[in-house]
C-alpha cells in the first residue's frame, strides 16, 4: 500500500473518530474547561490566583453520562488530584456549569 493510501485512510480514520466524539452528547474538554473559567469568574468577582486558567486547563475531563436533571454529569479530575462531578448544559451561549444547590 502507498503512502497516500496510507495518508488516506489515516484521515478518514480521525475524520470518523471526531464525528463520532461530536456526537456524544457531553462538551468536549475545551468547552468544558472554557465553562469552568466562566463559573469561576462569576463566582470569585475577581478574587481568584493569576493563574486559575491555567489550573482549570489541566484538570482533566472523564466520562459525562446523561444526567437526570438534564445536561451532563462529567468526572473532573483537577491537576491538585482533587475529584469532582460537575453537571455541565449546553445553553443558548455556549455550555457552562450547572448552579446545582
Amino acid at each position: 500500500m502507498d503512502k497516500s493510501m496510507v495518508c488516506a485512510r489515516a484521515a478518514f480514520v480521525t475524520t470518523i473518530t471526531l464525528a463520532l466524539a461530536a456526537c456524544s452528547g457531553g462538551p468536549s474538554e475545551a468547552q468544558a474547561h472554557g465553562a469552568m473559567v466562566k463559573r469561576a469568574q462569576r463566582a470569585s468577582a475577581g478574587l481568584m490566583t493569576p493563574d486559575y486558567k491555567e489550573q482549570i486547563g489541566k484538570s482533566k475531563i472523564g466520562s459525562c453520562p446523561k444526567s437526570d436533571e438534564g445536561g451532563y454529569l462529567c468526572d473532573v479530575s483537577m491537576p491538585a488530584g482533587n475529584k469532582a462531578k460537575i453537571r455541565f448544559v449546553n445553553a443558548e451561549d455556549g455550555w457552562s456549569v450547572a448552579d446545582d444547590r
